[in-house]
């Protein structure tokens, strides 16, 4: 497994390239789906993160496992171990290659399915989700970049702010939101926090 940069990992995120590569390795070991065995024929989609208590309800909705919402995606590039009370429910998880390797044995435990992408910056076959830069990843931009992956046209946010001790993904959000605007997504907000706001009624 192969990094196509040379850059450190931000301390403040407490990863290494070590860690990434030692996961990446047993990780990719354990790949059988992928992201581009899912399908979401849908133009939009609704994106939730944990700094709101409650969601729109909406299909597709995709969220974070520590969102701990029923949702029809979970996404998450979490590189530390699984916290029993953010991992429930089956269902249809995407996982980063980055992440911790108990993370798929526990969703497996709980009879849910994975699908993998791998990071941007990092050397293989599998589909590319931009989560952030190298280092600083979040689950909830990851989500975004799949809604858009999955060619949605217009995205909706729900408790996704980075702000506080969060604020650190906004250097990944700009090459999320970039990204998004290339594949001609419009992205949204509840809270105007991230993007602009808007109404669930008007969206």
């Amino acid at each position: 497994m192969e990094l196509k940069t040379n850059m450190e990992s931000d301390p403040i995120d407490n990863i290494t390239l070590q860690l990434i590569k030692t996961h990446s390795e047993i990780n990719i070991k354990n790949i059988g789906k992928t992201i581009n065995d899912l399908s979401f024929n849908s133009e939009k989609i609704l994106v939730c993160g944990r700094a709101e208590n409650q969601h729109p309800a909406f299909s597709p909705r995709f969220s974070s496992p520590s969102t701990k919402i029923n949702s029809d995606l979970y996404v998450t590039v979490d590189h530390h171990p699984p916290k029993k009370e953010y991992f429930t429910r089956s269902g249809k998880y995407a996982l980063s290659l980055i992440t911790h390797p108990d993370i798929s044995k526990k969703i497996i435990e709980l009879g849910g399915e994975i699908f993998w992408f791998s990071p941007q910056y990092l050397k293989n076959d599998l589909p590319k989700i931009t989560a952030g830069v190298l280092g600083l990843e979040n689950s909830g931009l990851a989500a975004i970049s799949l809604a858009s992956y999955f060619d949605a046209k217009s995205i909706l946010l729900s408790g996704i702010k980075l702000t506080g001790s969060y604020a650190k993904f906004l250097e990944g959000k700009k090459l999320v939101f970039e990204n998004a605007l290339k594949n001609k997504t419009k992205i949204f907000s509840l809270d105007g926090v991230l993007a602009e706001k808007t109404t669930f009624n008007d969206w």
